[in-house]
């Protein structure tokens, strides 16, 4: 039988950690998804060499493991002289993955626009940053949606990583109270609801923005 007076009793420490995962995500995508409009920005004006090394960016999020990524910032940044407490360099290391995930959202949202769209602007005297500007990335907002929703899920479930930095997200605490109470079931259950609780609350408001915003 399920030890319920126990889950009761770690409720509290529990729920913390959940709204500490639900904030370093949120900051997180939003640093990412400003990163990845910039830099797909970039990329879609600038020369071939630029855009080598924008791919190359976006090869290394997508192929190196994101344990290791998270590694990186948190021994890298103090050897350059940026010093982070574990909460902010969390949201740094989530926003490094993140950010080669939207910059290719961005950059396929604004391919898949119809041409005409371009030709368009061309002929209303536009260069192409006004054209990215007032015309297609207006549109690919709304249609980035969808996808940029999934980059948020994972980005949830990438958060667990932290608890390997130390921050006291919801995986790094339930390993604690595993540890401190040697109880499993019970933790492993109420951190599990949690998660589920927070990404289908998640998913319930893309919904509702997608019917509001993508035409």
């Amino acid at each position: 039988m399920l030890d319920i007076n126990f889950m009761i009793e770690i409720f509290p420490r529990v729920l913390k950690a959940s709204f500490l995962t639900v904030q370093i995500s949120f900051l997180s995508l939003i640093f990412s998804a400003l990163f990845g409009l910039l830099v797909s920005m970039i990329a879609l004006t600038s020369g071939k060499l630029i855009n080598v090394l924008i791919r190359c960016f976006v090869e290394f999020t997508r192929g190196v493991p994101q344990l290791v990524q998270i590694s990186i910032i948190y021994f890298g940044l103090p050897y350059i002289g940026i010093y982070l407490n574990e909460f902010w360099t969390g949201v740094a290391a989530l926003s490094f993955i993140g950010t080669g995930y939207t910059i290719e959202i961005f950059r396929n949202a604004v391919l898949n626009l119809e041409k005409g769209q371009n030709e368009a602007g061309k002929i209303l005297g536009l260069n192409k940053f006004q054209i990215l500007i007032y015309i297609l990335y207006p549109q690919i907002i709304k249609r980035s949606l969808p996808p940029i929703t999934n980059e948020l899920i994972n980005v949830i479930k990438a958060s667990a990583l932290l608890s390997v930095i130390s921050v006291n997200e919801l995986t790094k605490i339930m390993n604690d109270v595993i540890f401190e109470y040697f109880v499993v079931i019970e933790t492993l259950i109420e951190a599990t609801v949690m998660y589920l609780i927070i990404i289908s609350f998640l998913l319930a408001a893309s919904r509702y923005f997608e019917r509001k915003l993508v035409v």
